[in-house]
């Protein structure tokens, strides 16, 4: 069978690094043909600190995700997270110069794009601009000012910012890999764009994307997003805690805690877990209960930053669609639990949807931001086409006006 476009999603991870090829071609929605993933070396907190390791662990996901999707890889959006990602909002406004005062897609990038001229602090760059509403004279609250008149066009808009140098290397290692990255998208965003519903959205609903190294938050109302952030904690920090509590090595305590894990010490049953000591100590017995005292406290004070986050927006006790969890965390059991006490609000596990192909081989929520990437690539080439094509019929209508005032 033909190949369409080939799109690839890569979440680089402080754990793991997961790559997701897809054909757009001419479906609606992206076909899944492979995916791979790696142990991530290099990265720490999101950010890279070891080019060669990096690279090489892009590299082993990318070659994974080649020879299961048949496929040679060359460009990849990539889904990054790190403290140094700031949201901002900001608002642009222009004279709508056209005749008779008609909004075109032309003036809509305009004002976009008048957003984003504020001033960034030295060594800051903008990876997404997010439109929330547009304003046309006196008149706002737009979702789409496509097709109407004014003489004057605002933007309301959420800008993500990120540090310069910590894109840069992202690219830098993606290049060492023997790929380009043609986008650099937040994680949060990306889960957002496959695990959530339009309803969800234009409702109210707050996405948590629990990775090894660091929790992304997005919130969404209205349709748009209106917070973003992400918070230096993650499952790692779980799996530190168990080392230290229980004299384990980490790489057992990451076992114990995918084995044994519960976020909510009341779900757990007093089951005895036999711990390996070290230095040539003999095996100790502990706890399942054990084990879930130890988790459930980092985990709630990981989900409080994330609702301190939604508490300083005025958008606290406005998600009445609830939390969705993304990430590799969000596999913990009894994590739904704990985050709708600590948030009063429904939560639940979010999968990737709005896909096809290989589903089952990506049904797991630490796939969200490598496939949401693929989705954001995606709709990213769609709109590109259509400004294209409305340019060329423009133009077109352009030429016929002037051919038939000649006539």
């Amino acid at each position: 069978m033909r190949r369409g476009e080939i799109l690839v999603g890569l979440d680089l991870g402080s754990s793991r690094i997961r790559a997701v090829v897809a054909d757009l071609g001419d479906r609606e929605l992206p076909e899944v043909l492979g995916a791979g993933e790696a142990g991530a070396e290099g990265i720490e907190a999101g950010v890279v600190v070891n080019m060669e390791r990096a690279g090489a662990s892009i590299r082993a996901a990318v070659e994974e995700a080649e020879e299961r999707s048949g496929t040679e890889i060359g460009g990849v959006c990539v889904a990054i997270g790190g403290e140094h990602v700031k949201g901002i909002d900001s608002r642009g406004v222009i004279a709508v110069s056209r005749t008779g005062g008609e909004i075109t897609d032309a003036e809509v990038s305009t004002v976009l794009e008048a957003a984003k001229t504020l001033a960034l602090p030295v060594g800051r760059t903008i990876l997404d601009v997010l439109p929330q509403e547009f304003f046309v004279d006196s008149q706002s609250g737009i979702r789409d000012p496509v097709g109407m008149s004014g003489v004057r066009l605002g933007s309301k808009v959420h800008i993500v910012t990120a540090s310069e140098q910590c894109v840069g290397n992202v690219v830098r290692a993606c290049r060492k890999a023997g790929v380009y990255a043609s986008d650099v998208t937040l994680k949060p965003l990306a889960a957002g764009r496959v695990a959530l519903s339009d309803d969800e959205k234009e409702l109210g609903v707050l996405l948590i994307n629990m990775g090894a190294g660091t929790t992304g938050v997005a919130l969404y109302h209205g349709g748009a997003v209106r917070h973003t952030a992400v918070i230096g904690w993650g499952a790692s920090s779980v799996t530190n805690d168990i080392a230290v509590g229980l004299r384990v090595p980490v790489a057992r305590a990451e076992l114990l805690k995918r084995e044994y894990g519960c976020a909510k010490s009341s779900m757990t049953e007093d089951v005895p877990i036999e711990i390996p000591s070290v230095g040539g100590h003999p095996p100790r017995l502990s706890s399942a209960h054990m084990l879930a005292a130890i988790v459930e406290p980092r985990v709630r004070e990981i989900l409080d930053m994330a609702a301190n986050e939604i508490g300083s927006t005025d958008y606290w006790g406005r998600i009445p669609a609830g939390v969705v969890l993304t990430g590799g965390g969000a596999r913990l059991r009894g994590i739904c639990e704990v985050t709708e006490e600590v948030f009063g609000t429904p939560a639940r596990i979010g999968l990737p949807e709005r896909i096809s192909g290989l589903c089952d081989a990506i049904a797991d929520p630490a796939y969200a931001a490598s496939v949401g990437a693929v989705l954001g690539a995606t709709r990213s080439k769609r709109r590109r086409r259509a400004r294209a094509d409305s340019a060329i019929a423009e133009t077109f209508q352009r030429v016929r006006q002037w051919v038939d005032s000649l006539l």
